[in-house]
């Protein structure tokens, strides 16, 4: 009973997710991979709030220093601002997606329905002296002046949107060096943009507790499943 266990898992799993596991160091045995894949879940779970958090404030800190000084709730139709292909598609595909829901075209649903990806590329380069000049201290009041730069932002924002794709796509995240250290700017980064929202979610993240007890309560728990199908 106890190998028809563990082969439905597999099953369910997958060998080839599995076997990202097994590459990145389990042990060997069924029980420390199946830990794994169990922290591994808890681990992008307890990022989501602090993920969450920062996608939110971002687009609507960016959103609201855009109308106020471009004195337009549609500043994102503005060929003058946003006129790159990748930019203009993902404005296009926002306002279908609202069109297929009978939904009115209101700027506040199209900024909704924008995904991170498209508020991340508003920091690359091409919108260097379009937008980051008049925006950059209404989007991040916090962030110190020493580092707040458009650059910076940039490179902060791609790592965020990497660890996101990482956590939404259900991938490995549990062998990173740094995840301490990612979750960390994480919270700093929202704290830049809104001090209140990063006050909120430190009193909700679990992040820390789940990251330190690493897999021993997983492993526990699969024992007992293991032993109670056996």
């Amino acid at each position: 009973m106890q190998g028809n266990f563990s082969n439905s898992l597999k099953k369910a799993i997958s060998h080839e997710r599995l076997d990202a596991y097994i590459q990145r160091g389990t042990d060997g045995s069924d029980l420390n991979l199946f830990a794994h894949y169990a922290w591994n879940i808890a681990l992008c779970e307890s990022l989501y709030p602090a993920l969450q958090a920062l996608e939110v404030s971002l687009r609507n800190s960016l959103h609201d220093a855009a109308v106020e000084t471009f004195n337009s709730d549609s500043w994102f139709d503005d060929p003058r601002l946003i006129s790159h292909p990748n930019e203009l598609e993902s404005i296009k595909k926002a306002k279908d997606i609202l069109r297929i829901h009978n939904k009115p075209l209101e700027s506040g649903r199209i900024v909704a329905e924008l995904q991170f990806g498209f508020w991340t590329s508003l920091f690359d380069r091409r919108y260097e002296q379009v937008l980051w000049p008049k925006l950059i201290k209404k989007v991040v009041p916090s962030m110190p002046k020493r580092l707040r730069t458009r650059r910076n932002l940039s490179k902060r924002f791609n790592r965020i949107r990497h660890i996101r794709n990482r956590v939404f796509h259900h991938e490995p995240i549990w062998y990173w060096t740094d995840l301490k250290q990612q979750h960390a700017g994480l919270l700093e980064t929202i704290s830049w943009i809104n001090r209140p929202m990063c006050l909120l979610i430190q009193k909700i993240d679990n992040f820390g507790n789940v990251y330190d007890e690493g897999i021993k309560p997983y492993e526990e728990i699969l024992t007992i499943l293991i032993s109670d199908k056996s």
